[in-house]
């Protein structure tokens, strides 16, 4: 009988595998700023091609042997087991369908070989490319725009992007670094003279941030930025470019929030939003409102402290308190916990948020990746966003994260 491997082999080689892996991932990328659908195609292509390349059984063989990839299944069982005590089984089941990437992705990665040179420079300019032509378009419609989304701004609300907001500048954030990561390993597609366009791209990418005004996006720019000039201070030696670094790194907020004024106005609207917190007005205030979500998810987890209340119940548990501690909220207001650890401790309780963490970090130390910087940074980056957001409880979130994590674990093994 022949093998799956094997009939395979006849009609695909592995460098063609290694270009289809290429092709699907940025299936993936352009699914995260205008396709969910795209996404979702692409991340099952790559196991449908794992699957029929290696065969069923290969496949699995090599995830059970990679703890760092069998780890990331935390992620899936804390929210699939939370169905046990969860009353609310069809939104339980939506949960459990944003967390198949966790098991998915890593199972499609376990058997394939390490990307060669050529494929992840092209993996990895695809994805700063749809970055850039995605922040030009929206930079394009806010432009065409300005004047009703500059009245938005008093209003909390911001510059029009692709799905949620908060994830799309994180992945913007990161395609900084990645043009850096680039720059730095000369990973060009043909010559050294890309290095030009890579460097106008990274300086578009810092401006566009600025412009869009998300402070998670923010935050992780300036996060990632500062950890990246201390890696050029104690480990590459370049104490003089450091220092120029640092200095500028602590004038640029302050002149960006002097010349950008969608920045400008973002921050007058934040400061207004948190004294209207203050004098006890809530509904219809964005940074009001997620602080009593957080509340909110505070005094579920409170029911439940070791385990949780189940995240099929996340909604039912929080409207409820919503509904006895703050009435005043309108329904179409109320949210759900915007802090991934409040939300794991409501959810899953101590024990989910204690698997979460660490899943999450494993990868980094277990490994010893974290000695590579941009996987460092891109763990801060979406660390940094936890504090404010939940950021893995959404399919571009999840993808995001999942997937580039498979490609830097891929990239950064041993070669064989």
């Amino acid at each position: 009988m022949v093998s799956n491997k094997t009939l395979a082999g006849k009609f695909l080689s592995q460098g063609k595998l290694q270009w289809l892996i290429v092709l699907f991932c940025q299936f993936i990328f352009i699914g995260f700023v205008c396709s969910r659908a795209l996404a979702s195609i692409g991340m099952m292509a790559i196991l449908g091609l794992s699957l029929i390349f290696y065969g069923i059984p290969g496949t699995f063989r090599s995830y059970f042997r990679k703890k760092e990839l069998l780890v990331l299944s935390l992620y899936f069982l804390i929210v699939f087991i939370s169905g046990i005590y969860s009353e609310d089984k069809e939104s339980w089941l939506n949960w459990v369908r944003i967390k198949l990437p966790y098991i998915a992705l890593p199972l499609a990665f376990a058997p394939l070989g390490k990307l060669d040179d050529k494929k992840f420079r092209w993996l990895i300019h695809g994805f700063i490319f749809t970055m850039v032509i995605s922040a030009i378009v929206v930079l394009i419609r806010y432009y065409l725009n300005y004047q009703a989304i500059t009245e938005s701004f008093n209003r909390g609300n911001g510059i029009p992007m692709p799905f949620s907001h908060i994830r799309y500048t994180l992945m913007l954030a990161f395609s900084f670094f990645c043009c850096l990561y680039v720059l730095e390993q000369k990973y060009f597609l043909f010559d050294e003279t890309e290095k030009w366009p890579l460097i106008i791209m990274a300086v578009f990418i810092f401006l566009a941030l600025h412009i869009l005004t998300v402070r998670s996006g923010l935050l992780a720019l300036y996060l990632g930025v500062f950890y990246w000039v201390l890696y050029q201070i104690f480990k590459r030696r370049r104490f003089l470019v450091g220092a120029v670094l640092l200095v500028a790194l602590a004038f640029l907020p302050l002149v960006a929030y002097r010349t950008i004024p969608s920045l400008h106005n973002k921050f007058n609207y934040m400061d207004y939003d948190l004294k209207q917190y203050q004098s006890g007005n809530i509904n219809e205030y964005s940074d009001a409102m997620r602080i009593v979500s957080m509340k909110a998810g505070i005094k579920v987890w409170k029911q439940n402290i070791l385990i949780g209340k189940g995240s099929g119940d996340i909604e039912k548990e929080t409207n409820m308190v919503y509904d006895s501690d703050y009435p005043q909220i309108s329904i179409s207001n109320r949210r759900v916990p915007h802090n991934q650890f409040i939300w794991l401790l409501a959810t899953t309780g101590i024990i989910g948020l204690a698997a979460f963490l660490f899943a999450f970090m494993f990868p980094l130390f277990a490994t010893g990746y974290y000695k590579n910087w941009i996987f460092l940074v891109f763990h801060l980056i979406l660390f940094s966003s936890f504090f404010t957001e939940d950021t893995f409880e959404e399919q571009i979130g999840t993808g995001f994260y999942i997937i580039f994590l498979m490609i830097l674990m891929n990239r950064l093994q041993p070669n064989e």
